[in-house]
Formats: structure tokens, sequence, C-alpha cells
């Protein structure tokens, strides 16, 4: 009791003393009257007051007390009052603080200046903690330290104030340092806290503070504003008080926040108000109910649409050109729907009446949970950018079109280069205007009012014509006019000069087949061939040759000679220079002094300044060959069994006017059956391709060929090395062949197939010297074998082919043996007039037999100089 009232413990001061002085002042008025309420006798007799009582730290506590008086006699006089009284200082707190915070915020709500709102805080708390002064601080931060500002501030009358500018290491570096961290501080004499130096201390007496509290606002990891209270006297700040400040620190922090933003959006509105009446664009708000909160003058300038009675959709549906609309609702409802922003280019009507376009853009303004607030709008005017990337779009497409017929006409041209003849280039036109240009495309012989002429020779001309599936679709059908007139006259004058190379290329050729001997010796003990075929018809004739002819003694000599270049000079240097290597060589010693005596001659020849040649003499009766080469590719021999070796002596450098009198030659023996080639480099040069490659394609070539006819094995190998290539050059193939003892032939069931083995058969007899009486029976048996096989062998099963051999054999007998993989029929019984052809093989050959296997049938024949069998 005695603590609760603040009395001396030696009971010098009595309690209706202790009473007069210890309670408030506000109190002792109303506390004095309950007293003397309870001891009235006609009272209730009881005493319930909650008084402030004034404590040892100078503050007041709320005391609750109740108490019930005693009386004595008659009437009643009171003698005591006895009761109890109870520290209710924490409710009136709470109650207080309650009070305070909503009388705060009420407060704070309504304000809208920064400024006020920290004035009006700091105020009401100063005066309810009863402070000397309040302050809220903003924080500055500068290299040197932090700075307080404080532009309003709390004080008591007899306080000075304090707003202004203050450096905070000034009044404490090491308490400061915990405000930055974050944490509140509380001084309650700064002449004894020892968190404070002592030059420290003397910042302070300055400002009239002797007590301090400082909750600091720390936001986003940066100490941002302090709330502080001070007092002029030494002071001890109870949890409640300090936990108040922290909490009225928040909420002030919180409004200025609040305001501030307020006022940027304020200001920004108004900035945007002031900027969208200025901007040529059309500008305007829409709310999510559909309402125009602003719309700017532009918007009403521009269009003629009033945004009062329209929500901001139904105006812009209005102002659009019908085509745009339903596509605007469409992709505007989507937006909608998504909260996304919307963007597209639409044409709006004008108040004259015109539609311009614009670029509309429509985005949502969210709030702080992502929904949508409202829609701004903007349409921007792009109608002269729009018709002016039309009129580009325009001359791109005509530059599109331009740049195209110019590559159609270079690949034309281009074509027309390449075409050897006036069809192949026509092919080639009508080829790439259709369908590339057109959809359809012909060339007629006949002259059509719908086609363009095109000229294809001094006296000849085609007419051509173009379709199109869609003329409307093509409004530049003028351009296409004119661009297939001035590509008809230049294809025609393209096609003019390859109708004049032709006809001079076949005027050169006639003159070059002349100047090539008409025939050449091919005989039994060998047989020779040759094939000559041009170069490309756009190309002019070249200076390839080659001969075959018998010397004196026997012998057979063979040469194949190139002269450098093209044309009527190279064809007739030619000529002269295989007349010239027949008439030396009777008289020469061998082929190297031939080529010798060969050079000082084509040093007279017009048109003969380089050339290269090889030149050869075989000798029927020893198989042996004798050869030299002047600067010519090597010649190559392929035996009888596919094997290939080629001739490396006797090589010199080419014909070329310095005259080389020791040339040397080489000797080779040939084999019964093997094939000499001898060729011109037509035959394997190729442009950007190494010799040798040529050389080995032509070897593959000749190794796959060697079982062939002599005649056959050289038309094919000129085939086989030009089938993947266009020859710019012509090519000379001579082959001479020793006869063989052996013959093999294979042909595909095909009747057509059996005269070329007649033939070849034929060619083999005379080389061996068979009698013509025996070979007459040969080729009739012969034919009647491979007739059947063609016949019957493959009639139920896939055709394959047959195979006749023919051995010579030293006695003087053939024997031939033909196969096949298929099954022999026998003779029907009535065979009318088929089915003789046993009868026949048996009467006209010396022997017979016949072996049928599930693999086939083979048919051997024997054929004897004393002729068939009995």
């Amino acid at each position: 009791m005695l603590e609760l009232f603040n009395l001396p413990s030696d009971g010098t001061l009595s309690l209706s003393a202790a009473l007069t002085s210890m309670i408030h002042p506000d109190d002792r008025g109303r506390y004095a009257a309950a007293v003397a309420d309870a001891l009235d006798p006609a009272g209730n007799r009881e005493l319930r007051q909650d008084i402030r009582v004034l404590q040892a730290h100078g503050g007041y506590h709320w005391v609750a007390v109740t108490a019930r008086a005693n009386f004595e006699g008659d009437p009643p006089t009171p003698t005591r009052l006895v009761g109890v009284a109870a520290d209710v200082t924490g409710r009136y707190a709470a109650e207080a603080r309650r009070a305070f915070l909503f009388e705060l915020s009420d407060a704070l709500r309504s304000l809208t200046d920064p400024l006020e709102i920290k004035a009006h805080a700091v105020d009401l708390l100063g005066r309810h903690l009863m402070a000397s002064r309040a302050l809220y601080l903003d924080v500055v931060h500068e290299p040197d330290s932090d700075y307080y500002i404080a532009e309003r501030d709390f004080h008591q009358p007899a306080v000075a104030g304090s707003v202004g500018r203050y450096r905070a290491d000034d009044f404490g570096a090491t308490l400061f340092a915990e405000v930055r961290a974050g944490r509140t501080i509380t001084v309650t004499d700064v002449s004894t806290d020892p968190r404070l130096s002592e030059d420290e201390r003397l910042a302070y007496p300055a400002t009239g503070v002797r007590a301090f509290v400082t909750v600091p606002l720390v936001k986003d990891g940066s100490h941002a504003a302090s709330l502080t209270l001070h007092q002029t006297a030494p002071r001890t700040w109870e949890p409640a008080e300090i936990a108040l400040m922290e909490e009225v620190a928040e909420r002030t922090w919180t409004a200025v926040e609040r305001a501030r933003a307020e006022q940027e959006l304020r200001e920004s509105e108004l900035r945007f108000r002031e900027l969208v009446e200025v901007t040529a664009q059309l500008v305007w708000v829409g709310r999510l109910d559909g309402s125009v909160e602003f719309a700017n003058d532009n918007w009403l300038t521009s269009t003629g649409v009033e945004p009062a009675g329209n929500d901001h959709r139904s105006m812009l549906f209005i102002a659009a050109h019908p085509d745009d609309t339903d596509r605007l609702r469409a992709d505007w409802a989507a937006a909608e729907a998504h909260g996304a922003a919307f963007e597209g280019e639409l044409r709006l009507r004008q108040r004259t009446g015109e539609y311009r376009w614009f670029l509309v853009r429509i985005v949502p303004l969210h709030d702080g949970t992502g929904s949508v607030l409202k829609w701004f709008g903007v349409a921007t005017d792009i109608d002269d950018r729009r018709r002016a990337d039309d009129v580009l779009r325009e001359q791109e497409r005509r530059g599109q079109r331009s740049r195209a017929r110019m590559e159609l006409l270079a690949d034309v041209i281009g074509e027309l280069d390449r075409a050897s003849t006036v069809e192949d280039g026509l092919r080639s036109l009508v080829g790439l205007l259709a369908p590339g240009f057109a959809d359809r495309a012909a060339v007629t012989g006949t002259p059509d009012p719908a086609g363009i002429p095109i000229a294809t020779g001094r006296d000849s001309a085609v007419t051509l014509v173009v379709a199109f599936d869609d003329p409307a679709g093509r409004p530049y059908l003028d351009e296409d006019l004119a661009f297939l007139e001035d590509l008809a006259a230049r294809v025609g004058v393209a096609l003019t000069g390859i109708s004049i190379r032709q006809e001079e290329h076949r005027v050169a050729l006639q003159l070059q087949r002349a100047l090539l001997p008409r025939a050449i010796v091919s005989r039994p003990d060998a047989a020779v061939c040759a094939q000559y075929e041009a170069g490309s018809v756009a190309l002019e004739v070249g200076g390839d040759w080659y001969d075959a002819f018998t010397l004196p003694d026997g012998r057979i000599a063979v040469t194949v000679g190139d002269v450098v270049g093209h044309g009527l000079d190279a064809a007739i240097a030619m000529g002269s220079l295989r007349v010239g290597i027949r008439a030396l060589a009777p008289h020469s010693t061998g082929p190297g002094a031939l080529l010798s005596q060969f050079d000082r001659f084509a040093v007279d020849v017009d048109g003969a300044d380089f050339a290269t040649a090889c030149y050869a003499v075989y000798d029927p009766a020893t198989r042996q060959l004798c050869y030299a080469s002047a600067g010519h590719p090597p010649m190559l021999v392929v035996d009888a069994a596919g094997g290939t070796r080629w001739l490396t002596g006797g090589r010199s450098g080419p014909l070329n006017g310095n005259v080389d009198t020791d040339r040397p030659d080489a000797t080779d023996t040939l084999e019964a059956g093997a094939t000499l080639v001898l060729y011109s480099d037509g035959l394997i040069e190729r442009r950007r391709e190494p010799i040798t490659v040529g050389l080995d394609r032509l070897e593959q070539a000749a190794t796959g060929l060697h079982d062939l006819p002599i005649e056959d094995f050289c038309a094919r190998l000129i085939d086989a090395l030009g089938t993947d290539h266009q020859r710019t050059d012509d090519v000379v193939v001579l082959c001479l062949r020793p006869p063989s003892p052996r013959f093999r032939h294979e042909l595909a069931p095909d009747a057509h197939e059996l005269r070329r083995l007649r033939r070849s058969l034929t060619d083999w007899g005379a080389q061996r010297h068979v009698p013509a009486a025996t070979m007459s029976r040969l080729l009739l048996a012969v034919g009647e074998a491979a007739s059947n096989a063609i016949e019957h062998a493959y009639r139920d099963r896939s055709p394959a082919t047959i195979t006749v051999e023919a051995d010579h054999e030293d006695g003087g007998d053939v024997v031939v043996i033909v196969t096949d993989a298929g099954s022999w029929r026998p003779a029907p019984r009535e065979p009318g007039d088929r089915g003789r052809g046993t009868d026949i093989m048996r009467k006209v050959s010396a022997a017979y037999e016949r072996t049928t296997t599930p693999a086939g049938t083979t048919v051997k024949l024997r054929f004897s100089k004393i002729g068939p069998a009995a």
C-alpha cells in the first residue's frame, strides 16, 4: 500500500495528507466527493473510484480504490473505511493506446499532404506521451554521413523548436549505427549514457535534450526515416510507450508513402491530361463497367463520336470501318477475356466522312493483385505511313517482278548459249516459261494472232503462245506483254545465231569427214575398227584424225592424232597431217623415226603449230607391236580375259615446230584376242578434273566391254565415257584386235539380237580362216539353237542372257556351245512348219549334243572341214 501510494515507510505522512499531495490534481475533487458520499450514513456507504497517483519516478499510475465505511452509534457515526486498492495503469494504458491510435488513424486518413501528415502525427504523439518535443525525421544519405531533415515538429511552449538539418554522427556514432541497423534506441539521460562520448554529449545541451527515444524506419535495407521524442529532463521510457512509438512510426510512414504516391499520381494525371490534350493522338480511358473516364479533345475532333452516352467499347466500334468491325470485336473480346493488351491497325471514320488508318493500342491498367482496373487506349494516325507503305510495297512488287523477269531472261539466254540446236533452244524456252512465268507455254510453226513471233533463222520464225489460268489476278499484264516482246526479240537473235552455227558446223563437219579416211584396213589376221564422234554442235570442228593401212611388208600401221584448235584451219591441217603420215610410213625404219620425219613435215603445214600423235605398227605373223607417241595419251591394251596395261614406252614431246630427230619407240606383244586402243584426248578429258581420273575411267570401261565384238567394243566405249557428260571436244577411238581361237558372245532373248550374233561369228570365222562352207553350216545351226532358246527357254520365267561360245581347235574343227538358263520344250508330235530346228542342227553339224537340267539347257555342236556327220 505504501508503495502503491508512494508513502514513506516511517509513517511521518498521514494517509489523508498523502492522498491530498499524491492524487493527480484533476482527480482530487472527484475523489473527495466520493469519500464524503461513502461516509454519509444516508448513502450507500461504498467507495469505488479510479484515481491517478504520483509515483517516485515523477509519473502517475492509475489506482482502483474499492472500500466500505463502518459506522457506530445512533445516530450512526463513520469510524473507518475498509477496502482495497489495485494498480490498473495497464488497463488505462491499453484503452488510451486504442483511443490514441484510432484518433491518429482517423486524423491521418483525411490528410493528403505528406508534410501535414508528419506534423499531425508528431503533434498527437508528443501530446499523448507528454514529451518535450516530437519529430519525424527524413534521412538523406551523403558520402560523409547521414543527415536528418526535420521539416515540422511538436514542442512544448517552453521548449524551442528543432526544425532543420542535422548530421547524425554528431549525436553519437555508436547510437546511430544501431539506428541504421534498424534497432530502436532509448536514452534515459544523455549526461550519463555510457554509449555517448564526452564530445557527443556536448551536442545535446544546444537542443535542450536530456532524454530521447528514436524509432528507425528501415525500408528495402536502407535507413529511410526516424520518429524521435525528446525530453528536457531525464526520463525512463516505458516499454508500452516505446511500442506505441513504433506503431505510430509505421503508421505514419505508411500514410506518408500513400500521400506521396497519391500526390505523384495526381501530378502524373495532371501531366497526362495536359499531355494528351496537346498530342496528335486520340486518347481515352475506359472503366471496367464500360463507361468513359476520359477522352481527349482530339477524339471528338477527329471522329465526331461523342464519348458521352457511349461506353469505351461502342464508341470505338462506331468509329471503325464496317469491314474492320467484326475482326475488331473478336480481337477485343479475346483481349478483355485474358486481360491482355489489344493492338491492331484499323480504319476510323473522320468528321469529313472519310476513313483514315490508325494504329490502335489498348492496354489494361492493373492493381497490385493483377486485376484490371481500367483500359487505356491510344490511336495513332498512320494513314500517311500506310499509304506510303502501300506505294513502297507496290514498288517492291514491281522490283521483284522486274528482278524475276531479268533472272528468267538470264536463264533463257544461258540455256540458249548451251543449246546445240534451234529445237533444243525452243524446248528450253518453253520449259522455263511454264510454269515459272505462265501457266502454259507453247511454240507453234504457224502464225497465231494471240502469239508473239520469234525468229529462228535468216528466213524462218515460230510463234510463242503463253496462257494464264487467272488473267484477272495479274493486273500487270501490260508489263508481261512488254517483257515477252523483249524476250522474243532477244531469243530470236540467239536462235538465229544457233541456226547459222548449225549450218556452218554441218558444212565444216562434212569437210572434216571428207578429210578422214573413207575406209580403213581390216584383215582376217587383225580386225581394225575406228569410230569418230564430233563434239557439241555449238562448237566448231576439231583437228582429230585417225588412219589404219597396210605397209608394203604386210604389217598394219595405225595412228591417231590431234591438231590443237578448232575450225576449218584445224581441219585442213589435220587432213594434211593424216596424208603426210600415210606417205611417210612406208619409208620409215620404225615408229620413232617416223614421228621424227613427221615432225619435220608438220613444220611446213599451216595450222599445225602444235599437234600430238601416236603411231604403231603391228605384225600379224608375230603379233609384235612397235609403237611411239609424241605428246599423245598412252595406248591401252585389254587382253582377252579383261586385264589391262598401258603402253608407256616410246614417248616424246608433242609436235610443236622444235624438230626432235631422235624420237624413241618401244615394243609389245599382243595376245590373241587382245584389243589395242588408240584414242584422242576428247575421250578422257573433263574440265576441272585431273587427266588420271579420265584414264581410270577409260580403263574400267574397257575392262567391262572386253568380250564384245570389236565394232561393238569401239562404239560402246565412246558411249560409256560420254553418258554423264556433255562432250565439248571431238573423239576418235581406233581399235586393233588379233584373232582369238575362242569366241564368246552374250545376247538378250530377243530375235533382233541374232543379226549381231551372226555378224560377230562371221568376223571371228574370217579372222580364224574358217572355210566358207563350214561357216555357212555353223551359222545355220547356231542360229537355230539361239532361236530356240529365245523363243522357248524363258517363256515361264524371268528372261536371262544366252551365251554362245566357239573354239577353233588345232585340227581345224570348230566346237560351238549355246547355253541358256531356261527350260527346253520337246518338239510337238505334229510340228507343221515349225519345230524342225533340232533336225537341222543334227544334219549340218558333225556332232550334236543337248543337255537339259533344272539350271538350263546346253547345246554342243561340232563342225569339221570334211562336212557333217553321215
